[in-house]
């Protein structure tokens, strides 16, 4: 069963155009690079939060630079399409993984080796010692196609393995494993995900982390205050 996608190609090109503005660094991230950094955060082996991934978004290179909406309606709608791509990404691997399309398989723009990028960016960020596990693991070496499950993004999204692809000719090859490849992942980690929903709501109610105040940093990472982001009704996260 083959389910809609939540952003059509129209708003991909919408939020790909905002991207590429002098609204964000030099160093943002595009359509394909942002699917395949989701992609690892959702199938990954904890939950990671999006004020500590959000950054990113806006400066690949170093997570550090701020993003200047326009306006509140702008801000809204781009954190709008942003959350919501991400939660339904999240919901597809979790009810639905055989659904999964890259968007490098809709549109060639959007190109496989920026996805590969984001995918094995987010892997060496967030929880890089799990993932070292799983890379090195022997049980797990293989998916179909016999290769190491980290050898696609490898392969196509990092420098020193694109000049390997370049040199064999054999790009195609790992453009069609990135697909089973993937699978075989959310696969391993499924059943040992860390599910933190039941215990942040434990957490909530006991008050276990200090709470925001509103003049506070927004913990969306925003970089306003908090009464001026997520403390404000009509901010959309």
């Amino acid at each position: 069963m083959q389910l809609p996608q939540y952003l059509s190609d129209h708003d991909l090109k919408r939020l790909d155009d905002f991207l590429a503005s002098g609204n964000v660094s030099d160093f943002s991230m595009d359509v394909a690079t942002l699917e395949g950094w989701l992609t690892a955060l959702a199938i990954g082996p904890r939950m990671v939060m999006p004020s500590d991934w959000l950054p990113w978004v806006w400066d690949f290179e170093y997570g550090q630079e701020d993003v200047d909406f326009a306006s509140l309606e702008q801000a809204n709608e781009i954190i709008g399409l942003i959350m919501g791509w991400w939660n339904q990404i999240v919901q597809n691997f979790q009810n639905h993984p055989e659904t999964f399309e890259p968007v490098f398989r809709r549109q060639a723009v959007w190109g496989a080796a920026e996805w590969c990028e984001g995918f094995l960016k987010a892997t060496q960020l967030f929880d890089a010692d799990d993932w070292s596990l799983l890379w090195a693991a022997d049980a797990f070496k293989t998916t179909k196609g016999n290769h190491d499950l980290i050898t696609p993004f490898l392969r196509l999204g990092d420098e020193g393995g694109m000049e390997i692809t370049r040199e064999t000719g054999d790009a195609q090859r790992w453009v069609d494993a990135v697909v089973p490849t993937v699978l075989a992942i959310n696969k391993y980690w499924a059943p040992r995900r860390i599910q933190l929903t039941g215990d942040r709501a434990q957490r909530t109610m006991r008050r276990a982390t200090p709470k925001v105040g509103r003049n506070d940093p927004c913990p969306c990472g925003s970089g306003k205050k908090y009464k001026h982001c997520c403390g404000r009704p009509a901010t959309l996260h």
